[in-house]
């Protein structure tokens, strides 16, 4: 299978990217013949929807081919194939799109702004609009883990974030299936300090229950469950190890090994690429290792 990181911080170097760089890491060495790769708001241009609406349209369909022409069957296929649906900006959201379609999984790293995901990274997310009028949201799910980090002390929360990863992805045909509470568990300098923990994942429709789950959460023993499926404290095991989802769901938590892993400095993919980042098993218009995907544009070689 093939993994996405994507980060949603604005800051090349700090505690998203830090932890970012520790599950990319998690991945090679615990699942060496999947692909991996990593997309970076900080290292991506990405500018913001303005609601032109092209995007509805329909892109026609391309010539016939000629007799005699030079491509291969099976170009003519993936070209007759294509996205029906596009931006007409012209930047790096045409490469980030090709990391998401080569997905099976996707893993979000991002930091709360005021109860919400920062700029740079809202305006990737509104960019994911040509999707909602593609039919790619009642395609297969492919399962979303977010992964959420901040300083702490906002009162507020980030219940708003949750919605906006989870709606945005949700019409590329992600379905967000954990989220895990990083907020003052990742030091400036990216140490993690503590484990995260499970955070229930708000109703469909509404923030009012997810307050109201997280209570029950805190106040039920360890082995009980919130409704709704949310496991209520506890850890699942480090590693790789599946949740109780169905076959094809997220992986629980990869084992960072914090406190045997001195934190990574520089070096051969501690951050990612212009444009579409670093991949394991990937060079740049070939397939990533083990993801029987084409990696996108851009990608490092990486196992």
């Amino acid at each position: 299978m093939h993994r996405v990181i994507v980060v949603g911080s604005p800051r090349a170097e700090g505690r998203s990217a830090a932890l970012a760089d520790q599950l990319f890491q998690a991945c090679i060495d615990e699942c060496p013949e999947d692909g991996v790769s990593i997309v970076s708001v900080a290292s991506v241009d990405v500018a913001p929807c303005v609601g032109c609406g092209a995007c509805r349209q329909v892109t026609p369909p391309p010539e016939p081919l000629e007799e005699g022409d030079p491509l291969s069957a099976c170009a003519a296929i993936a070209a007759s194939t294509a996205p029906s649906h596009s931006c007409i900006i012209a930047d790096d959201m045409g490469e980030v799109r090709k990391h998401l379609d080569a997905a099976d999984e996707l893993v979000v790293v991002c930091p709360v702004y005021f109860a919400g995901v920062p700029a740079p990274c809202k305006a990737l997310l509104d960019r994911m609009q040509p999707y909602y009028w593609s039919d790619a949201r009642r395609q297969q799910r492919r399962p979303l883990v977010l992964h959420v980090v901040g300083e702490g002390g906002d009162p507020h929360g980030f219940e708003p974030l949750i919605g906006e990863v989870r709606s945005a992805f949700g019409v590329a045909g992600f379905s967000l299936e954990l989220v895990l509470d990083w907020v003052g568990k990742v030091a400036p300098d990216g140490e993690i300090t503590a484990e995260a923990d499970e955070y229930p994942i708000p109703p469909v429709g509404g923030f009012g229950g997810a307050t109201a789950a997280r209570e029950a959460a805190e106040a039920a023993p360890a082995s009980s469950a919130v409704e709704g499926g949310i496991a209520a404290q506890g850890s699942p095991e480090p590693g790789l190890a599946p949740t109780n989802q169905p076959d094809g769901a997220a992986r629980a938590k990869l084992d960072l090994g914090a406190a045997d892993r001195p934190k990574k400095k520089g070096g051969k993919g501690s951050k990612p690429g212009k444009g579409a980042g670093h991949a394991q098993g990937a060079q740049p218009g070939k397939k990533a290792k083990g993801s029987g995907k084409p990696a996108a544009k851009g990608a490092k070689k990486r196992g």
